[in-house]
């Protein structure tokens, strides 16, 4: 799906329901550009259709809190 596009990411969701299974993969953190995925939107639309949801948080590291 498109970078952080949720309507894009439900088309794509829509078109997989047949599928036996439908995963969705983010970046917790995108490398490029410092940007944070839009977790509670993907979980939402995981639920509605019933996806695993995988987030590599690999560059997260360090990124959050007083000292991140």
């Amino acid at each position: 799906y498109k970078h952080k596009d949720m309507e894009d990411l439900e088309a794509k969701l829509q078109e997989a329901q047949s599928c036996r299974m439908r995963v969705i993969a983010t970046d917790g953190v995108f490398s490029m550009d410092g940007n944070i995925a839009p977790l509670p939107e993907i979980i939402k639309l995981a639920k509605k259709y019933n996806a695993i949801t995988f987030v590599d948080d690999c560059h997260a590291t360090g990124f959050f809190g007083k000292t991140g």
